[in-house]
């Protein structure tokens, strides 16, 4: 199969490349690594710089697997959000449903049934967090970069990390002024265009300022059967303030506040019934309008002191807020049997204080405190028609959230070779919740009056552990030890069940890693390796039931995940190089003794039933995924450059829904992806053609029964075949 040969080239192409190159180099007496740091020019490959951290640092010096991509390359390949990016990163999915998106490392995230959730992978953005999908569901703008931690993040970053944490990066303004803008337009696919505006620049030598906005308008790639229009119709509007004073050479604050409003048409979501084929349409119900409307604001100030010792002081105030209004046609048919309406104001403060010693010396050391508090003001509303039924449930939800929490982790170099790095946080974490129910009409037996209450108070100690053998700057060995945890909560907003079934306990997860980063070749090729098992008690999982049409949320036993991960980049003229990524992922459920029955030989499982599915294999949870890319950037004779970037990238068959329908199972694949572009002599602008999943691939990313109809399957289809062409201009 296709994904099977993406998994071979972006292993084994890079390892045996490299292995030549190394071969001709001890042959002709050149040494195959250096002891002495490589000098950065056009044959070697640039050192990559992360805050996996919370300080920089070089990422073949960090001792976790971490995946990076650029804010060039996430611009320059038309990447607009976290969904379009997981498809290049290697156990990293994205599952995008009627609700909220939910996000998944190795295998394990929490699945988005439940409203009130928050993730097992959390989202920090310029150093706030966000639990919440819809905090930071605005497109990227202005990325610096996107850090991939794989693993429990527990000690170091905190809350709801259990399975990983994705940290996004800003671009601040810098010393010199810049001016520009980015022009994309789809011709195909996708057909709309979107605008991107940079100013930046010193006001003072103390006051510098970045504002960044962008406009986009996009009619969908599906075809709307029913309407004639296509869908998700997407229209975005995002502004961003970045203000950097400088006070002194050793106080400085940053102030980020953004704004984002998205209107959304229609759902990227499509029905197939019994016998008929998957293809990038779909039918709703005339006069039923799919919307989905969503504001929000964030804020961060970023204050940092450095004292005369080498300490840095760093405060980060946060403010998020968003608020949306949503219908969905949620029958998924043609027939007016089902339509839901959500709304949803969310509001989240934090603080965070930490102190950071300087790189110097055997023992560095970080340490810190957090307090965080957010609130859920939720309203849903069904109205149901078909035989009998004709009424309605309207539910409110409120939910407030404390948690607390000091951390540190300290880092003692024995010698120019052993590193130890260990690292603890306690965590304190209260949640009160209120739910209120009524109906009218005639409506489903399972649709339910009774008021739900409920009060959490939980805690949880979160240790890490790293030690590292550094050979030298060009290779180093690692083991971890972390743990993570996710705090217990409520059911949000569902029209059924009763008070045992409305809260749900904590999980916590514990992984071990082993890998090695290595750099070759001169510098011209980095290799990182990692192989991993993470257990998870208690996980939180919420899976669709068609029959009651609803999310049923409860806690797994345990699972289990390991595997390993290979990236790297090899340099190989000045003008090419080459970078790929792979990984292996074994995810299955080591014991699950209540969930629902699952398909077992294609038969679906009679109602009401309950098993222990032990030893299955979890959903959105492919064996193998992986990329591999060819990048060129060659000089013409007349100054300007030609620039060029193809892809492959592809996932092995996984299950898309916790009952393993067969209906539910998507097929291994590969896309490709190419870029082609001319850059003028003076980088005054850039001119590139784009086209993504060039071979018109049809995939999904999440996928249920659809209500009401049986034999039938509804689908969150990935875009087709998109071609955009891009127009950069620096003034």
């Amino acid at each position: 199969m296709r994904y099977r040969y993406v998994m071979l080239l972006a292993s084994s192409s890079l390892v045996l490349s490299t292995a030549a190159m190394a071969q001709t180099g001890a042959q002709t007496g050149g040494p195959a690594m250096s002891d002495t740091p490589a000098v950065q020019d056009a044959t070697t490959v640039a050192d990559i710089l992360v805050t996996a951290r919370k300080r920089t640092e070089r990422l073949q010096d960090v001792p976790i697997s971490v995946n990076v991509t650029s804010g060039e390359e996430l611009a320059s390949q038309d990447v607009r959000n976290l969904e379009s990016l997981s498809g290049s990163v290697p156990n990293l999915h994205i599952q995008a449903t009627p609700g909220n998106n939910a996000i998944y490392i190795r295998g394990i995230g929490s699945s988005p049934g439940n409203l009130a959730f928050e993730q097992s992978v959390g989202l920090f953005v310029d150093g706030a967090y966000a639990g919440r999908g819809r905090q930071f569901a605005a497109p990227f703008l202005d990325v610096a970069s996107v850090e991939v931690l794989r693993g429990a993040q527990g000690a170091l970053f905190g809350k709801n990390t259990a399975a990983g944490a994705i940290n996004i990066t800003s671009n601040g303004p810098r010393a010199e002024r810049e001016l520009a803008t980015t022009i994309t337009g789809t011709v195909e696919g996708d057909n709309g265009f979107e605008i991107t505006q940079i100013i930046s620049g010193p006001v003072t030598d103390k006051l510098l300022v970045r504002l960044a906005g962008k406009y986009s308008d996009n009619e969908g790639w599906l075809e709307n059967t029913t309407t004639g229009d296509h869908n998700p119709g997407r229209e975005d509007l995002i502004g961003r303030a970045v203000i950097d004073y400088l006070a002194s050479d050793t106080l400085s604050f940053r102030l980020k506040l953004e704004g984002a409003r998205q209107e959304l048409t229609g759902q990227p979501m499509s029905s197939v019934g019994p016998g008929q084929s998957k293809s990038f349409t779909r039918a709703t119900t005339q006069g039923v309008p799919d919307y989905d409307d969503t504001n929000s604001f964030n804020g961060v100030l970023t204050i940092n002191k450095d004292f005369a010792n080498g300490v840095t002081l760093t405060s980060i105030t946060a403010y998020s807020a968003f608020d949306y209004d949503k219908q969905i046609d949620s029958d998924f048919t043609t027939q007016p049997l089902l339509r839901t309406v959500f709304q949803e104001d969310f509001n989240q403060i934090s603080q965070e204080l930490r102190l950071t010693s300087s790189n110097e010396g055997p023992l560095t050391w970080i340490v810190g405190a957090y307090a965080h508090r957010n609130e859920i003001d939720m309203h849903q509303n069904s109205h149901v028609l078909m035989g009998p039924f004709d009424g309605a449930s309207d539910r409110l939800f409120n939910q407030t959230n404390e948690s607390y929490s000091i951390y540190g982790q300290a880092t003692y170099a024995f010698n120019d070779h052993w590193k130890l790095t260990a690292g603890l946080r306690q965590t304190w974490e209260d949640k009160s919740a209120d739910q209120t129910r009524s109906t009218t009409g005639a409506v489903p037996p399972t649709w339910v009056n009774t008021p739900l209450h409920g009060q959490r108070s939980e805690s949880q100690l979160d240790p890490s552990v790293q030690v590292q053998y550094v050979v030298d700057r060009d290779m180093m060995f690692y083991a971890s030890y972390a743990k993570g945890s996710k705090a217990g909560g409520f059911v949000g907003a569902q029209s059924t069940g009763g008070q045992d079934s409305f809260q749900f306990e904590g999980e916590t997860s514990q992984s071990i890693e082993i890998g090695t980063k290595l750099t070759l070749l001169d510098g011209r090729a980095t290799v990182n390796l990692a192989a991993y098992t993470s257990e998870f008690d208690d996980l939180q999982v919420s899976g669709f039931n068609a029959a009651t049409n609803a999310f049923i949320t409860s806690n797994a036993a345990s699972a289990k995940s390991k595997g390993f991960e290979v990236e790297g980049t090899l340099r190989l003229t000045p003008s090419i190089s080459l970078s790929g990524s792979a990984a292996y992922n074994d995810a299955k459920y080591d014991s699950y003794p209540t969930a629902p029955c699952i398909y077992r030989n294609g038969v679906a499982p009679p109602a009401n039933c309950v098993e222990d599915i032990g030893g299955t294999r979890l959903p959105r949870a492919p064996k193998w995924s992986g990329a591999l890319t060819l990048n060129v950037d060659h000089p013409l004779d007349n100054g300007m450059r030609i620039q060029a970037d193809a892809t492959v990238r592809g996932r092995s068959g996984t299950y898309l829904e916790e009952n393993l329908s067969p209906l539910s199972y998507q097929e291994g694949f590969a896309k490709a992806d190419l870029r082609l572009g001319l850059v003028s002599a003076d980088d005054r602008w850039t001119l590139a053609l784009i086209g993504r999943n060039l071979t018109n691939e049809w995939t999904a990313s999440h996928s249920f029964g659809t209500p009401f109809l049986a034999g039938s399957q509804t689908y969150v289809v990935d875009p087709g075949r998109v071609v955009s062409i891009q127009l950069g201009l620096r003034y």
